[in-house]
């Protein structure tokens, strides 16, 4: 199976493109609130991650037949009370420029107390209310923000890029991923259920550090004889079920973010983390494939070279080694 990783720093550079600028990326959606204060009034409260320029923020409006009575001026935190001639049925978000891929979470509360949630990804800018919470609906929102998460997540990827060339054989790729999801599988359920985190000024750092120690370790493996080996090359699953306790953590804080809806806790947990593992075997399946096709073009040997895999190991290390200096730095600017 080592021969399938020949070529995958190709792989990451076209799945990864523009890897720093996209670190920056916010997790945290845009937050609505819909209150229903009697049959015709309805107040509506928004939070935007300060990732957006004063001229950038989108207005936030109901439709069908709402007129504003009071509302503060557009920002980032703010509210509007509005008149409704009819029961409102969707919320529109029109942006002055374009969306920064962030997604949108809406709270609607209904005038019997009832409370529903819908969570869309950036590409719905018309937002249905929904009238009633159901299994499918919940299932399919967080199936697919859990999806999106890790694919944006760059950071986690690149640490199962750099456990592929770890592990190298099938046999230990498969024990290795299990073990990762098993690990953040538990740190997810303790954060979402019982708040037990980190902050993600400590968590952030140590992600990025968990990635350049995987690369180091390789590195030291290959000149390593067999008795001498690293933990991590001898034991990559028990190595990859710690680190995702870590990378869990992560998880965690965006599934935060999001929140979970009412009465579908566990519904929503369930499918957001077959959504990141959907994910994550979806970026396995293209790595390993753009590497063969890659190595079979280039008609390269099936034995992987140590100096080829120097080649991949480095610039994965060094770009993890950068991200912990800046998320470390970055707790005192």
């Amino acid at each position: 199976m080592i021969r399938l990783l020949v070529a995958h720093f190709v792989a990451v550079i076209i799945l990864l493109g523009g890897l720093y600028p996209v670190t920056a990326h916010e997790g945290r959606p845009i937050h609505v609130e819909i209150t229903a204060l009697s049959s015709d009034r309805y107040q509506v409260r928004w939070k935007i991650p300060p990732v957006l320029r004063p001229g950038e923020v989108p207005s936030i409006d109901l439709l069908d037949s709402c007129t504003p009575e009071t509302e503060q001026p557009a920002g980032l935190a703010g509210s509007k009370l509005l008149r409704c001639t009819s029961v409102p049925t969707a919320v529109e978000l029109v942006f002055p420029s374009y969306n920064p891929a962030l997604s949108t979470l809406v709270e609607f509360q209904q005038l019997d107390g009832a409370r529903h949630t819908v969570f869309v990804g950036p590409a719905s800018r018309t937002i249905n209310l929904p009238g009633e919470q159901s299994f499918a609906n919940v299932a399919r929102q967080y199936l697919t923000a859990g999806f999106d998460h890790i694919l944006e997540g760059f950071d986690h990827l690149l640490f199962v890029f750099c456990l592929l060339l770890v592990v190298g054989r099938f046999k230990r790729i498969f024990w290795a991923v299990t073990g990762f999801t098993l690990g953040h599988s538990v740190t997810l359920g303790l954060t979402a259920f019982y708040g037990i985190s980190l902050p993600p000024t400590f968590v952030e750092p140590l992600i990025a550090l968990s990635i350049a120690m995987l690369a180091a370790e390789k590195l030291v493996a290959d000149q390593a004889p067999d008795d001498k080996k690293p933990l991590v090359f001898r034991y990559p699953a028990l190595i990859a079920t710690l680190f995702g306790l870590l990378h869990g953590f992560g998880f965690g804080g965006a599934l935060a973010e999001i929140g979970l809806p009412y009465g579908y806790a566990l519904t929503a947990l369930a499918f957001f983390n077959l959504g990141v593992e959907a994910g994550q075997v979806a970026f396995i399946i293209a790595v390993l494939l753009v590497g063969t096709l890659v190595r079979l073009a280039l008609k390269m040997p099936a034995a992987m070279p140590v100096a080829l895999s120097r080649a991949l190991l480095y610039p994965a290390g060094l770009l993890a080694g950068f991200w912990t200096v800046e998320r470390v730095a970055s707790l005192w600017a």
